[in-house]
């Protein structure tokens, strides 16, 4: 599907009922997995709200495009919104060069600022569950005594602009960080999925600078840490995991597909690697260690892109030494976020374990 064919979330009347069909049919695929569940390797290992919860997300993403979802999803700013309202937060917008927006959900005159870049492969909004995970991770560094503020990047959407137009936001938004007066030591990324792959971008830049766009006003200066969940490494379905984990995985290959095939069109072959970190020279990330002190990445080993994301580690983890690298066994893409995708009693393990490696990160 070419990029210019379509418009943001401008969906056809086949397409809403067909989007009406398959909200419809949710809780019948639910309950066919749920009965199933004893007889899963996977399933029978997990909750039956997790279960759930992935039986309606590997629905959803195997019967509905990219612009389905944008037209029930709208933005980034509006996920997080309805998000903010029943948790009692007042998100506050915040207008940055190049066309993107910091999305404040505390004040900003902490010392240290967490910004998080959300996934949906370019395409679509902030996943729903992402804000109460790291508004958590956040709450719990200020117990620490961390004195932090959480903001999130919200960058244009394909096919409202292409690459290298998001490159250009991510770079705007850190000069505006550092411009705003946090040292680089006291920002903090965090990010899942393209999220990661577009702090990728920025590191990209930073080392290979590209004609035309800024660069991070670092000084001398690195930034505080790093946090990659998942990150989309190849915009392709090649590697050998699209196969292995192929009905593993939360998303089918197809839409992995579908998304790489909307993101890569028009992108010269020379620029891949900016957008591609799986996919770079194996020098590519040589001299990282200048602009970051430490990095955290995790991986699914049911994700799909298990394989282009262990090539990425490998080559990054040798340019960082101060990488961690966590494989979360029966993982599937965005792993740590399972216990608030399922809407679980209680926030699991990987809060307390991202909050405490921050916390390390800002000793």
């Amino acid at each position: 599907m070419s990029v210019s064919k379509r418009e943001f979330g401008k969906i056809t009347t086949l397409e809403t009922l067909g989007l009406i069909g398959v909200v419809l049919t949710i809780p019948i695929v639910q309950l066919i997995r749920l009965l199933g569940k004893p007889f899963s390797e996977i399933d029978r290992q997990r909750t039956w709200r997790r279960v759930k919860a992935d039986a309606a997300f590997g629905h959803l993403t195997t019967y509905l495009n990219t612009t389905q979802v944008q037209f029930v999803d709208k933005s980034t700013e509006a996920v997080i919104k309805k998000w903010a309202g029943p948790a009692g937060i007042e998100i506050e917008v915040e207008k940055v060069d190049a066309g993107a927006q910091l999305l404040w959900f505390t004040p900003k005159s902490r010392k240290r600022v967490v910004m998080y870049i959300h996934g949906g492969g370019y395409l679509l909004p902030a996943p729903p569950f992402a804000p109460g995970f790291w508004k958590l991770v956040a709450d719990r560094l200020n117990e620490k005594g961390k004195d932090v503020s959480l903001a999130a990047l919200e960058y244009t959407l394909v096919p409202k602009a292409t690459f290298p137009t998001q490159l250009r936001q991510g770079v705007a938004a850190l000069n505006h960080l550092i411009a705003a007066g946090y040292s680089p030591e006291d920002i903090h990324i965090v990010s899942d999925s393209a999220g990661a792959g577009l702090a990728l971008q920025v590191l990209s830049h930073v080392l290979h600078p590209l004609e035309g766009i800024p660069n991070v006003n670092f000084g001398e200066a690195k930034l505080g840490s790093l946090i990659l969940i998942s990150p989309y490494s190849s915009l392709e379905i090649t590697s050998p995991t699209f196969t292995s984990n192929a009905t593993k995985d939360i998303f089918p290959v197809a839409f992995f597909k579908h998304l790489g095939d909307q993101v890569k069109d028009g992108i010269p072959d020379a620029q891949r690697p900016y957008i591609e970190s799986g996919r770079t020279p194996e020098d590519w990330f040589v001299g990282v260690d200048k602009y970051v002190k430490r990095a955290l990445i995790t991986c699914g080993a049911n994700e799909c892109l298990r394989h282009d994301i262990e090539v990425f580690n490998k080559k990054f983890s040798a340019a960082l030494k101060d990488t961690k690298y966590i494989t979360s066994e029966l993982g599937t893409h965005n792993e740590p976020y399972g216990h608030f995708l399922a809407e679980e009693p209680t926030p699991g393990d990987w809060p307390i374990l991202m909050s405490d490696w921050l916390a390390d990160s800002m000793a």
